[in-house]
């Protein structure tokens, strides 16, 4: 039961690729097919966005740092962001916040406050996919696009669900009257001991870490206006990735093509998936469907999710295995200066 539970998300994804193979088993070699039509050079250029993203991400963790270590470079923001994306994969997504928190507490930063900023952090990357997302149904609607019209209640839908999402992530970071009176409607709900009341404790203290932090980020106007700036550039990246690989079989232009896949990513990210795996692939190639054949739009979410999450995994695997050979060095001469500071005082 306990391995069960360890690898439930890899047997998730597992049981998804397969029913997926299954329903697509007849179109599934054209597929394969159309992903080695996919020039060199169009996935490096996807590849080399994708890079831009997780530039933009680690200047906003040097950001966030440097007001606890100046000394903090931009350089490790990168390397922490590239860190976090090698756990992203190996995890399917759980462990990338504990990876950063780890990272940033092997640099002189308190596990207390490294939580905090990885919080509030992952609450400003929502609010701004949310915002994004909602912006681009928001245009596309006043444009009557072929897509909106296909799918407008689903969309309606996704965006008050992503809305009423983002409203609770930024009540858990600003407000503290509002969380107070729900943990304390909680304790006296909730039987002392149980499992519920376990992890209410630990919400309680994510949600005190989060408001610290997040109060003195909103202290820090610069800081957060440029954190928010950073967190827009990064999606953009992104959302720039599919115009490269519909280049010249779509009438959609480049704006247009990074609203409906800031859309795309909206509405995936309600789906309840690891990492949104299966989910982005299935809203992506139904969105971009309407435009292009399906066997193009399918093709072009797989090299979408190879740019966006594999290819960063690989520099990040090289950061992960120099962190842990660094790490390991730094605790051997801690024992070893230990040792000699004892043996010294005898």
């Amino acid at each position: 039961m306990e391995t069960l539970k360890k690898y439930w998300k890899w047997l998730l994804v597992l049981a998804l690729v397969i029913l997926v193979c299954l329903a697509n088993r007849q179109s599934l070699p054209e597929i394969l097919r159309e992903v080695g039509k996919t020039p060199p050079m169009v996935i490096g250029a996807a590849c080399l966005l994708s890079a831009g993203y997780f530039l933009a991400e680690g200047a906003v963790i040097y950001y966030m740092t440097k007001r606890y270590r100046p000394e903090f470079t931009c350089r490790e923001g990168i390397s922490c962001a590239l860190y976090c994306a090698f756990y992203r994969v190996v995890t399917l997504g759980s462990g990338s916040g504990v990876a950063e928190i780890y990272y940033l507490n092997t640099r002189g930063i308190e596990a207390g406050t490294a939580t905090g900023m990885s919080l509030v952090q992952y609450i400003l990357h929502k609010v701004a996919v949310a915002l994004y997302g909602i912006t681009g149904f928001i245009i596309l609607c006043i444009q009557g696009d072929t897509v909106v019209r296909s799918y407008r209640l689903q969309m309606v839908l996704g965006c008050i669900l992503t809305a009423l999402i983002t409203a609770v992530l930024i009540t858990a970071a600003a407000g503290k009257k509002i969380t107070a009176r729900i943990f304390r409607l909680l304790d006296k709900k909730l039987k002392p001991g149980s499992k519920a009341e376990q992890k209410a404790h630990t919400f309680r203290k994510q949600a005190e870490l989060c408001q610290q932090e997040g109060g003195v980020l909103l202290h820090d106007k610069k800081a957060l206006l440029i954190v928010c700036l950073l967190d827009a550039v990064k999606l953009s990246c992104w959302y720039m990735v599919p115009w490269l690989l519909f280049a010249g079989t779509t009438s959609l232009s480049l704006p247009d093509t990074m609203l409906l896949t800031a859309l795309i990513q909206t509405l995936a990210a309600v789906i309840p998936c690891p990492s949104g795996i299966g989910a982005v692939e299935y809203v992506f190639s139904l969105f971009f469907g309407t435009y292009v054949s399906g066997v193009s739009a399918v093709s072009a979410s797989l090299v979408y999710r190879f740019a966006t999450f594999l290819f960063p995994c690989i520099p990040g695997a090289a950061l992960a295995w120099r962190h842990y050979r660094w790490n390991k060095k730094r605790r051997m001469d801690r024992i070893r200066n230990n040792n000699e500071r004892a043996g010294s005082q005898k």
